[in-house]
């Protein structure tokens, strides 16, 4: 008996891996302020270690926006320049920090207010992911569309005890209910793993507020993915949910993974 053997997937020579990126935010059609805020980075002056972070922030007005803000800067700013150890335990420590930051701040002014978080990161050719709430991160590879989180809420945990259907959690009227979040609480308990699948040429992550990806389902965010230009994928995504409704703040991280020649078009 002959086993057929997996194909294996070519992996990017890491001196011609380049990562581009482009990030877009919008307040909606609704809200007059925008409690999201996202932002990427290469890391140590490094054109191939990447970190991208999306965070949507709750709590009202200035409290969302400032635990959003939090989040981010405490990432970017303070230890987003440079990363010294292993990953997963070096994106636990950004979770950490921002979470007691967020926590302790809110318990001085005796107010709710949280975040939830989805991070990327690409170091030495391998992808991790790095989340907690309802935001997303989706790859596309292949023309194929994924969805690599998982949502945090109180529907989708119904969902996976097989209380409700998917069906019905698209439109159930506590679908937003977080059951984890950032600040909320003395500790957090982000889902961090690696990306099994090598970087490819050609492939797509998307990180997206839930202002996006409530009013834009996967078929199109999958079609906008794969058909526009690195630059107006953000762009449409946002002005595709703004047409139905814009309801919510809405934001996206368009990352895109290729490899170096010397006729790669602009």
């Amino acid at each position: 008996m002959f086993r057929k053997k997996k194909k294996k997937l070519s992996r990017i020579p890491v001196d011609r891996l380049l990562i581009r990126a482009s990030v877009r935010t919008d307040a909606g059609c609704v809200r007059s302020n925008n409690e999201d805020c996202a932002g990427f980075l290469f890391l140590g002056g490094s054109k191939t270690d990447f970190f991208a972070i999306l965070a949507d922030g709750m709590g009202g007005y200035e409290r969302g926006e400032e635990a959003s803000a939090t989040m981010v800067r405490a990432a970017c700013d303070d230890n987003g320049r440079t990363m010294g150890g292993r990953p997963r335990r070096w994106l636990a420590g950004l979770f950490a920090a921002a979470n007691r930051c967020i926590h302790a701040r809110a318990r001085r002014l005796n107010v709710v207010m949280g975040t939830t978080c989805s991070m990327l990161l690409i170091r030495r050719r391998k992808a991790y992911c790095a989340h907690v709430g309802d935001s997303r991160i989706y790859l596309l590879a292949d023309g194929v569309l994924q969805q690599l989180t998982r949502d945090h809420t109180l529907v989708n945990e119904l969902v996976r005890q097989g209380r409700i259907t998917s069906a019905e959690a698209a439109t159930h009227p506590q679908r937003s209910v977080l059951v984890r979040a950032i600040g909320t609480s003395p500790d957090v308990a982000p889902d961090i793993f690696r990306i099994k699948a090598p970087l490819r040429a050609g492939s797509r992550f998307l990180l997206c507020s839930d202002g996006l990806h409530d009013l834009v389902p996967e078929a199109e965010i999958r079609r906008l993915l794969s058909a526009r230009p690195l630059r107006e994928v953000a762009p449409s995504l946002i002005a595709l949910a703004r047409e139905r409704g814009g309801y919510d703040n809405i934001t996206a991280v368009v990352v895109e993974i290729n490899e170096k020649t010397d006729t790669l078009p602009s």
